[in-house]
């Protein structure tokens, strides 16, 4: 299965998380479509695994401007 460019899965714009005075996440965007294979890299301590928590609603997104969505089908 290739890439649809036409079929948006995953939609997050200008996401911002921080814990308390640490701002751990600063306006990330990205748009991940069906069949797309994403690889989040970064060292440690970057906000891989707060990101990946916020897609998942694990985490509360910090500030007003956001926009997080997933596709169902």
């Amino acid at each position: 299965m290739g890439v649809n460019k036409q079929n948006v899965k995953i939609h997050v714009e200008h996401l911002k998380k921080n814990f308390g005075n640490l701002e751990v996440l600063r306006d990330v965007s990205t748009d991940i479509y069906e069949g797309e294979v994403v690889v989040i890299l970064g060292p440690s301590g970057s906000g891989k695994s707060t990101f990946l928590r916020c897609l998942n609603r694990l985490e509360e997104i910090t500030g007003a401007a956001q926009s997080l969505w997933m596709a169902t089908t």
